[in-house]
């Protein structure tokens, strides 16, 4: 009774203090905790496998008993025996002997085949490679446990631009009351967890959920999209091994001048596999010498509500609300992986001078694990976009799709190199102030929609189809 009192009042105590949610992925930190290869989590990182998903859920625990698994030195902040006389002593907890920071970089590069392609287009005359992102992004990580039911996560992101940002940052509180994994608190800045599945699950793209910035494709400057790193807090568990959940509330997208509040929730389901919090007679990998394969079935739905505060320069303020809500699932067979899921988002403003948006989207990815460190794959994605003009007349609906087949390998357990191409094909374009304009969004990095009408497009219902670039990711974490 004490202990579970001292959880509560502990996250609700740093809940007050910071208000601030999320989701991530593994790191090398916690690899040296437990001194194992990056492999019992991942496949081609930050890819999980079944058992660093469920690492994952448990908030960067082990099942069991974690401190079990620990081979790191830890300082203890405080004696057994204060436990005892709590709430007349401060609960103890523990600290690593050496900082766990871990460190990484990632970036892209890009072979242009056509010059009349968008990417073409945008490029310097003559210019076939494109390197100029191949070193984008500096990470610093950190990841730490206080005791077997508090875990810390932070992200500082350096961009090749020069700005910083603070990506994420989490304080865990798991198992907070009733049977272990039930309830689990996140407080702190991340992704919403409206999949159950780590955000960056695509072995091509950086995440696996599309992005659709609605208000950017009507040529506003900014806008709330599905995944990104919002501050919050977020109720999340695991029921029985199969049933997981998510209930969040955040500050969406907007500033600090106007805060408003976002709030969503999800629910799934598994069959067969790896039980989603890695306990029980089926918490080991189906197959010791593949961890990542299995055969399961892991269905899930969500609904989300944002609430942005749209302030463009010489128009008059307005909210845009957003109702989204989405279904998806995740299919394996072995070494096979299928994702794919689709999602309805309604904007009562695109912008601050439009009317309604509503954005429809799929995505998928198929997956085989070839080998340990060899992993082809194909990528889908679809957005279609229905607007309406400044009177509330029904615009032509358009759409795009964005193909991308490529091959993920792993250079060493570390080191990660991704070749995929990028097609793309548009029924028509957005609508910017009576002008046909570019599509945007999409899973980022080298999987983004980039198509833009050319120079001889009439209208915005042209069609038009272009093999945009052979990209070349590469990363590393330590």
């Amino acid at each position: 009774m004490i202990r579970w009192t001292s959880r509560v009042a502990a996250a609700l105590a740093v809940a007050a203090l910071l208000f601030v949610a999320s989701n991530a992925y593994a790191i090398p930190a916690f690899a040296r905790k437990y001194e194992t290869s990056c492999l019992t989590c991942h496949t081609v990182y930050p890819k999980l496998n079944p058992f660093g998903e469920a690492f994952r859920r448990n908030g960067y625990r082990f099942p069991g008993i974690d401190s079990d698994y620990v081979k790191q030195g830890t300082i203890v902040l405080g004696q057994e025996a204060n436990k005892k006389t709590f709430p007349n002593s401060v609960w103890p907890g523990t600290i690593p002997n050496s900082v766990p920071l871990s460190i990484g970089v990632n970036g892209q590069g890009f072979v242009i085949p056509s010059s009349t392609s968008t990417a073409g287009r945008d490029a310097r005359p003559g210019t076939v490679l494109d390197l100029h992102d191949l070193v984008a992004e500096g990470h610093l990580w950190t990841g730490a446990s206080l005791d077997d039911s508090i875990t810390l996560w932070g992200e500082l992101t350096f961009v090749s631009d020069g700005s910083l940002s603070v990506e994420h940052f989490q304080v865990l509180f798991n198992d907070l009351l009733g049977p272990k994994h039930w309830f689990n608190l996140s407080v702190g800045r991340g992704f919403p967890n409206v999949t159950p599945f780590g955000p960056h699950s695509s072995y091509l793209a950086d995440q696996m959920v599309p992005n659709v910035p609605v208000g950017e494709l009507l040529g506003n400057t900014s806008g709330w999209v599905l995944v990104d790193s919002y501050t919050g807090l977020e109720l999340n568990g695991v029921i029985g091994g199969r049933f997981d959940y998510a209930v969040g509330l955040n500050a969406g997208a907007s500033g600090i001048s106007a805060p408003t509040e976002d709030y969503y929730a999800r629910v799934g389901f598994k069959l067969g596999g790896l039980r989603s919090d890695g306990e029980g007679a089926t918490g080991a990998p189906q197959d010791t010498l593949r961890p990542w394969a299995e055969t399961s079935l892991h269905l899930y739905g969500f609904g989300y509500r944002s609430n942005t505060f749209l302030d463009p320069a010489g128009a008059p303020a307005a909210n845009d609300v957003a109702t989204t809500w989405g279904l998806g699932g995740r299919i394996q067979f072995g070494s096979a992986e299928l994702n794919a899921g689709w999602y309805h988002d309604k904007h009562n403003h695109g912008t601050d001078s439009a009317t309604e948006a509503t954005a429809k989207v799929f995505f998928g990815e198929l997956s085989y694990v070839l080998f340990p460190w060899l992993v082809p794959s194909i990528r889908v994605e679809n957005i279609k976009l229905d607007t309406q003009d400044a009177t509330g007349a029904a615009l032509p609906s358009v759409n795009a799709w964005h193909v991308m087949p490529g091959i993920a390998f792993l250079i060493r357990p570390n080191v990660k190199l991704v070749l995929a191409a990028n097609w793309e094909h548009a029924n028509g374009f957005p609508t910017v102030g009576g002008e046909a304009s570019a599509w945007t969004g999409g899973a980022g990095d080298g999987g983004a929609f980039t198509i833009a009408p050319s120079p001889s497009t009439v209208d915005a219902t042209s069609s038009s189809s272009e093999f945009q670039t052979i990209s070349i990711s590469m990363a590393w974490a330590m």
